[in-house]
């Protein structure tokens, strides 16, 4: 009424939460008092006050809701005080059958606004599921271009690597082969270890070939390959020692997304003063717990939130102290996508310690059986 006429001059621009309930109170007053000159609990028409009702659960916070609620409520309560001024219009009967009508009123207005609100906390529930995937659908686009241009390069990679190893045999075979030749064997063996390794997880994905995994052995492989990858890195490795062997299900992008999600976490630290990253492996509930924890710069803090689960760009291209390229977060969306895949999950949340400094605690859930 009031507020739809407002809102219909506005163009339909939805006016403040202060103004709607402004409009709202005034109309619940205005029509309020029109029953009460008009035979008060004896009018019929006070089901007109069920449309601010659902109109203040449809816009207005559900606290401002109902305090428009109660206010309805008390004013048509208040309607029964004036029927003494009518008595003499009507019998005991009508008495009797206006105070049902008021107690309809309460009823259906209390009936109307859980529905309301119901449907209300429904429809916002379905808007954040087609939201996520939306947001979803773009990562996977995102991801499938990622893979897509990582497929191109391996297979790239790959003819020019074969001659490189055809030239290595060739000068392997000569009688003085130069020094700088050991070292540059060594590193393209690297280089075949990993295509082999792309192969063989290409493969994994194409068949949807899963492997048993056992959480110490696991634990030994990320020590190991972190090594490998980050030599210069200072982490503290923690291991509760449990009672009984346990096994997780993945194929072999498993390893791989840990110590990408790991290596970020080395990274990250390597911007700050204090450049240690904290691992911690656990087993809790039947579930893996691999936690990391490392400090964080300044310019981290504001891609946390999004951080896993969309690209995200860094406020600079080439951080100033360390002269690495920062990019844009696709190694935590796609070891988030990963370990999703195998039924765990990924987490991110920022801690102060004592001295207020602050610090990103990363934890990888995933599901194990005990052997």
């Amino acid at each position: 009424m009031l507020l739809l006429l407002l809102m219909s001059l506005t163009r339909g621009k939805r006016p403040s939460f202060f103004i709607v309930a402004i409009f709202l109170l005034s109309e619940i007053l205005l029509v309020n008092a029109l029953i009460a000159v008009n035979g008060a609990a004896t009018n019929p028409f006070s089901a007109v006050l069920l449309i601010p009702t659902v109109l203040a659960f449809m816009l207005l916070p559900y606290a401002y809701a109902a305090l428009l609620l109660l206010v309805s409520v008390a004013a048509q309560a208040s309607q029964l005080l004036l029927l003494s001024e009518h008595a003499h219009h009507h019998n005991a009967n009508m008495v009797d059958h206006s105070q049902a009508m008021i107690a309809g009123f309460v009823i259906t207005s209390v009936l109307i606004a859980v529905i309301v609100v119901y449907f209300r906390r429904q429809i916002a529930r379905r808007e954040r599921d087609l939201q996520q995937l939306r947001e979803r659908q773009l990562r996977d686009e995102q991801l499938l271009a990622i893979g897509t241009a990582a497929a191109q390069f391996t297979h790239d990679v790959a003819t020019p690597a074969q001659s490189i190893k055809f030239l290595l045999e060739e000068a392997n075979e000569d009688a003085h082969p130069p020094a700088w030749l050991a070292p540059l064997n060594i590193q393209f063996q690297r280089i075949q270890n990993h295509l082999q390794d792309w192969r063989l997880i290409a493969d994994d994905i194409r068949a949807q070939r899963l492997h048993e995994y056992k959480e110490v052995e696991l634990w030994k492989s990320i020590k190991q390959l972190l090594l490998v990858a980050r030599p210069e890195a200072s982490v503290q490795w923690h291991r509760d020692d449990a009672d009984y062997l346990y096994t997780l299900s993945a194929d072999r992008t498993l390893l791989p997304a840990v110590i990408s999600v790991i290596i970020n976490s080395c990274e990250a630290a390597a911007k700050t003063d204090d450049n240690t990253v904290h691992v911690v492996s656990k087993l809790e509930h039947s579930r893996w717990q691999l936690s990391i924890r490392n400090r964080i710069s300044s310019q981290d803090k504001n891609v946390l939130e999004q951080l896993g689960q969309q690209l995200v760009q860094s406020n600079k291209s080439l951080d100033s102290d360390t002269g690495v390229i920062l990019g844009m977060g696709a190694g935590a969306v796609i070891s988030n996508v990963t370990i999703e895949k195998f039924g765990g999950h990924v987490r991110w949340e920022k801690q102060q310690d004592e001295y207020e400094q602050e610090s990103i605690l990363t934890t990888i859930e995933l599901p194990v059986t005990r052997q």
